[in-house]
């Protein structure tokens, strides 16, 4: 298979407190040495923080492919090598065709001038002609729906309008590479599925995608394979969709270690782990079959009617579902300083996507809260994405309920 990006045993450091400034006359009289030094090969290594060690992994050509990591893992570096913003240390990277990135809300325009004139920079910078982007200048002003801001100068706007402009230049300047970090962290959620909507076109047309986010249903909707990097290594590279999973458990088993640690309150969690119909713990059910949340906590003293609160939501504001004992009466009349609950959720009627579960303990009068609210697991729904026009830009992007439904047109 034909690549777009190579990463051939590329490492990245970061020289620690960056350049050492030089006088001219300093660096003239300096230069022989730096030249006698590149000829022998005796240079000294950089000095300061690898971001990236020796790291290796292909970009399928015309293909979505999904990064994705902790924070600190690399990605971010990652990119910018790709984007040629900075250069590797060490190894090769290769890169086919011309690249346009979105690295972060902001990047790629210059806030000095106005929106009409980074749309010309951008296209400069890429090696377009006057006429090449005059024939796309209407239909970027149009996706970015800036109106008369156009015409403004760029540190004016806010971090939306700021996206909205990045994203429209970078994506319909036909890149044969579009580099995307954090596009769907800005903006409503109208403007997130039109970004969903242009990458997938991209895609369709043979653009080689390289989405890096934390809206995860959209990375599993969009991508068809990826690379999980932490600490600057690759840790696992295949489908979208093994690496996702591997991703999730991995840090559902980092947030078990630090738990503890971190929850302020009177009640703590242990464990929290997500089981199928036969006792099996997943991590992935289909919307039929449900699932079992189990809990373990302990607390300071025992303790009288707790009341548990578990919530499920897709990671955007607003939760889905929320299961209390304050609504049911179920809490039992007291509990020692170790116990454990267990909910059995019968059916999830949920599009195919990742969600994360939360919970929270509440006191005996239903008001006062014995633990952070916080989120402790997740899960992801297994089904088929419909063959509809828009099917995936919904899988990412539209609400989460998904019941069961037929269609009945007449005329």
């Amino acid at each position: 298979m034909a690549y777009a990006v190579k990463f051939e045993d590329v490492s990245k450091q970061f020289r620690k407190g960056g350049a050492r400034y030089e006088h001219f006359g300093t660096r003239v009289l300096s230069a022989p040495r730096r030249a006698m030094k590149r000829a022998s090969g005796k240079q000294e290594p950089p000095r300061g923080k690898l971001a990236l060690e020796h790291v290796s992994f292909e970009v399928p050509q015309g293909e979505a492919f999904a990064l994705v990591g902790p924070n600190g893992a690399g990605k971010s570096t990652a990119l910018r090598l790709v984007s040629r913003i900075s250069q590797p240390t060490g190894g090769v990277l290769r890169v086919r065709g011309r690249v346009g990135a979105l690295i972060e809300v902001g990047s790629g325009v210059h806030f000095e001038l106005t929106g009409r004139e980074n749309i010309w920079l951008y296209g400069s910078i890429l090696g377009l002609s006057r006429s090449d982007i005059r024939s796309r200048f209407d239909a970027i002003v149009e996706f970015s729906e800036l109106g008369d801001a156009i015409d403004t100068q760029v540190k004016y706007y806010s971090s939306g309008m700021q996206l909205r402009l990045g994203f429209s230049v970078a994506s319909h300047l036909e890149p044969d590479v579009f580099v995307v970090d954090e596009a769907l962290a800005v903006g409503d959620i109208n403007f997130q599925a039109k970004c969903v909507d242009r990458m997938t076109r991209l895609v369709r047309e043979g653009t080689t995608l390289i989405f890096v986010s934390h809206h995860l249903p959209a990375m599993e909707a969009l991508c068809t394979r990826g690379v999980m990097l932490d600490q600057g290594t690759v840790q696992i590279e295949g489908s979208a969709k093994d690496v996702l999973a591997h991703y999730i458990k991995e840090m559902e088993s980092r947030r078990d270690v630090t738990r503890l640690v971190n929850n302020n309150g009177r009640v703590r969690i242990v464990s929290a782990t997500c089981h199928a119909a036969d006792g099996s713990e997943r991590y992935s059910f289909t919307p039929e079959e449900g699932l079992e949340i189990r809990l373990k906590f302990e607390s300071d003293e025992p303790l009288k009617e707790p009341h548990i609160v578990i919530g499920i939501t897709d990671g955007r504001p607003g939760g889905l579902i929320e299961i209390s004992m304050l609504d049911d009466g179920s809490a039992p009349e007291s509990v020692g300083r170790e116990f454990e609950v267990r909910c059995r959720i019968e059916s999830l009627p949920l599009r195919p996507r990742l969600y994360e579960i939360w919970c929270d303990v509440i006191a005996q009068d239903g008001y006062g809260s014995l633990m952070d609210w916080m989120q402790i697991a997740g899960f992801r729904i297994d089904a088929p994405i419909g063959d509809g026009k828009k099917a995936i830009v919904n899988a990412a992007t539209a609400g989460a309920i998904a019941v069961p439904y037929l269609w009945d047109v007449r005329s």
